[in-house]
């Protein structure tokens, strides 16, 4: 039996492999590249660039705690004129498709971003960051209705040339109208979920443990509930669902695609091990061996409620 690993994201082509590598967790220092260079990777997705630069949110900004990971980082980067000027040295030659995470904080600083964009030649597409929840006037207040959601993804489809990913919070996907406004409006794919709005507290200083009050919160802990919203949405949606949240092996993974999800990205585990994908990649094999299954999709086909 001959057996396909690839996957079809829609208008952005076949990917060798189910396994992306999500936002924020994917650096382009010589050293971690070397780390990824021999993983089945089928792309990454680059630190979400806004209009302006940032400088993030204050220290500390990332706090470890039982099964999860709560960061406050708050978009940092250089601004998209930056990004444009260096994409090749940074992101040319990685080996890997390349799909640009961008914010903004209006419908029409969306569309700039991503015209500003269409001089690049290498990535495969853009994912609309609409949910981040730990900047202020981005994300959750941004996105919170589902019209919103179709204006950007509308403005950005009318100006750029490259297929678009609406990237959707957990308060967006336990409502499927943000994912099939998004759809109606020329989203290629949905991705779900971003990070779950968290919080700790340093009781001895009287304060919160990170910088921010609050930050986003992933890791294992929110598998079960990014599970059942990659189930829901993409029973809602025709177009690809790319699922995350927590995933920390091939068992997990096979889960997010039995649960109907196109393809998985692997976000704070892979900090943690960065040869999760080749490992996860080995067990889904192993699965689709043990089970008969010769293409990804079938491994949701079979399941059954």
């Amino acid at each position: 039996m001959i057996y396909d690993y690839s996957v079809e994201l829609g208008s952005m082509g076949r990917l060798k492999s189910p396994i992306m590598i999500s936002s924020g967790t994917f650096g382009v220092a010589k050293p971690y590249m070397d780390l990824l260079c021999e993983q089945p990777i089928g792309a990454v997705v680059t630190k979400t660039i806004t209009l302006n630069s940032k400088t993030g949110n204050s220290q500390p900004r990332v706090y470890e705690g039982p099964s999860y990971l709560i960061n406050s980082i708050g978009l940092e980067n250089h601004g998209v004129d930056r990004f444009v000027d260096c994409y090749n040295d940074e992101y040319g030659e990685i080996g890997f498709p390349v799909i640009v995470s961008i914010s903004g904080n209006s419908v029409d600083e969306f569309a700039t971003i991503a015209e500003k964009l269409n001089t690049l030649e290498g990535p495969l597409g853009l994912e609309l960051n609409l949910s981040c929840p730990n900047v202020d006037s981005e994300g959750l207040a941004f996105g919170s209705v589902p019209k919103r959601i179709g204006e950007v993804v509308e403005a950005c489809g009318s100006c750029s040339r490259f297929p678009l990913i609406a990237k959707l919070s957990p308060f967006q996907a336990i409502d499927e109208s943000f994912a099939v406004a998004a759809e109606r409006a020329g989203a290629a794919a949905i991705s779900l979920i971003n990070t779950v709005p968290a919080m700790v507290l340093d009781i001895h200083r009287f304060r919160s443990a990170i910088g921010a009050l609050s930050g986003g919160m992933s890791g294992p802990a929110v598998k079960p509930i990014a599970l059942k919203m990659v189930f829901e949405i993409s029973r809602s949606v025709n177009i690809p669902v790319i699922g995350m949240g927590g995933i920390a092996s091939g068992e997990d993974a096979i889960e997010f695609l039995m649960a109907g999800a196109r393809a998985v990205s692997i976000g704070t585990m892979n900090m943690v091990d960065p040869s999760l994908p080749g490992q996860i990649m080995g067990k889904i094999a192993d699965f689709m061996k043990l089970h008969d299954i010769e293409s990804l999709t079938e491994i949701s086909r079979r399941f059954r409620l």
